[in-house]
């Protein structure tokens, strides 16, 4: 008697694990959302030794899987032409948690139906939908990725892709966490349905979920309007750059964007751009200025450009490219300056801009500008030849102004002075030019200069503190016509003493020699 239930027990374990065995590869392949009914479908693999499947759903604590509560709700026989259920008490739009089992075999593990929620978007955006759903888990097949389809209601056509994300990096295998992902810049006033595919890693299982509905408002699409109106270089420090807005479409953000400094004009493809600062939206406010303190002016052109950023709309929006005004100069001969102005203004539908816009070259002299040419045109890069006033100064500080107060960097360019006495002169010529002594100057300044000849004995007869020549007037009173107290002096060598200070207060010369009187 022992010996036979002790046979029996053998036997009814070995069955025991055999048929665990066999149900271990027992797999509930899918939970799906059929696309044209929205009802659940569960769908599984034949199992040749499994002569019936029942269902199990959970109904209680389907949150905390340790501890959830299933009960059996339909049994299936397990045949090759008939691999699937349709739970039609199921609700779409609600997470449904199943198992399946062989059997008095253990169950499998559990699976459920994704749920797909549309709400509005945490930006706000009404071009944009936020959609939310659970994560697909124990997929056969592993997960590999959720595919987002959406098509618009009416229209004739199916679902098309719209993104594909990696479905394992989100998930962790818990069905209670959501995942969300934003669908940005939708046509406005639109109704869009949008469906969920989970797909396996080999492409061979496509799950769906519910099918939700969204209908999007009205986003201003229209580009903004807006110029880089002015880059000013400001005290050869810094940069002072104007973005000017002309239309009153909204956006979030102006960004300023700058490349580095170039000596000559660029092709616009090979810029490389940089954001360097930004400023709200003021719907108050036209004109946004800013301050690039991280430049050299002196180097050369500095890019700008800027971009208008609004986060409902796919693309920025770029104003024209616009440089500051560079300006360097050099001698190129003892008293001559050449002076080489340039400036860019670039649109963003690459055509270089040809409007004419006019400037004028200054000098500066005592910190006050004085304007020496008007009407250049910067749009290329030019050459101006400023011989012509080399007499005005010793040290030349020279800047390129346009006309709506946009200034260049400033270039200095130094001159040696000059100071010609003639050997001798002859009051008595006929000549006038013979008939006085003076000295030929460049540069002298009213201020601060003293001219003295003395006679042999070292008598002053004759001072002077005004310039012979001053600018474009002829002063008489800085020539000696060689007379002292009214009377004419006696023939022979005299000496004589100059100094003074540089029109432009840059500078002092002085220097001593002597002469002839001739009678």
């Amino acid at each position: 008697m022992y010996r036979f239930y002790l046979t029996f027990l053998f036997v009814f374990l070995i069955s025991y694990f055999a048929t665990n065995a066999q149900v271990n590869d027992l797999i509930l392949e899918k939970v799906s959302v059929d696309t044209l009914s929205q009802k659940v479908t569960l769908t599984w693999l034949y199992h040749n030794d499994a002569d019936s499947v029942k269902i199990f759903k959970c109904t209680n604590y389907c949150d905390n899987p340790p501890n959830a509560e299933y009960i059996g709700i339909a049994k299936i026989k397990m045949d090759q032409s008939n691999l699937e259920w349709v739970d039609n008490s199921a609700n779409s739009i609600h997470r449904n948690d199943y198992r399946i089992a062989w059997g008095f075999s253990s169950w499998t593990a559990p699976q459920n139906n994704m749920v797909l929620e549309a709400t509005h978007p945490e930006n706000l955006c009404p071009n944009s939908v936020l959609l939310s759903w659970n994560p697909y888990i124990n997929m056969f097949g592993t997960l590999d990725w959720y595919k987002i389809l959406y098509r618009k209601k009416g229209a004739d056509m199916g679902f098309m892709l719209f993104d594909s994300i990696k479905g394992t990096h989100f998930t962790n295998n818990n069905s209670t966490n959501i995942i969300h992902y934003e669908v940005k810049y939708l046509d406005n006033n639109t109704i869009y349905e949008f469906v969920l595919q989970a797909v396996n890693s080999n492409n061979s299982v496509h799950s769906y979920s519910n099918i939700v509905e969204y209908e999007t408002q009205f986003v201003n699409n229209a580009p903004v309007l807006m110029e880089i109106s002015r880059v000013s270089v400001i005290d050869d420090t810094y940069i002072e750059i104007g973005v000017e807005v002309t239309n009153s479409v909204p956006f979030d953000t102006l960004y300023l964007l700058r490349d580095k400094p170039i000596k000559e004009f660029w092709n616009k493809d090979s810029l490389s751009f940089k954001k360097i600062d930004s400023k709200e939206y003021n719907p108050n406010n036209r004109k946004y200025n800013f301050k690039d303190e991280n430049v050299n002016p002196s180097t050369g052109l500095y890019y700008y450009t800027a971009l208008a950023s609004h986060k409902c709309r796919f693309s920025d929006t770029s104003s024209n490219i616009q440089t500051n005004i560079f300006l360097y100069g050099a001698r190129v001969e003892k008293y001559g300056d050449s002076i080489y102005p340039a400036r860019v203004k670039i649109y963003f539908n690459d055509v270089w801009d040809e409007t004419e816009e006019s400037h004028e070259l200054v000098r500066i002299v005592y910190g006050e500008k004085r304007s020496i040419i008007n009407a250049l045109t910067l749009n290329r890069r030019h050459y101006i030849d400023i011989k012509r006033f080399i007499d005005d100064g010793a040290v030349m500080v020279y800047q390129v102004k346009s006309d709506n107060d946009c200034y260049s960097n400033t270039i200095t360019i130094e001159h040696e002075p000059l100071i010609l006495f003639p050997n001798a002169f002859y009051p008595e010529g006929l000549n006038l030019e013979d008939k006085t002594f003076y000295p030929i100057l460049k540069f002298p300044s009213e201020e601060n200069y003293l001219f003295v000849i003395y006679n042999r004995w070292g008598q002053e007869v004759y001072r002077s503190t005004l310039p012979p020549i001053y600018g474009n007037y002829v002063n008489m009173q800085g020539r000696w016509d060689g007379t002292f107290q009214g009377k004419d002096c006696p023939p022979g060598i005299y000496a004589y003493q100059i100094s003074y200070t540089f029109n432009e207060g840059t500078g002092k010369y002085s220097t001593t020699g002597s002469f002839m009187l001739v009678r």
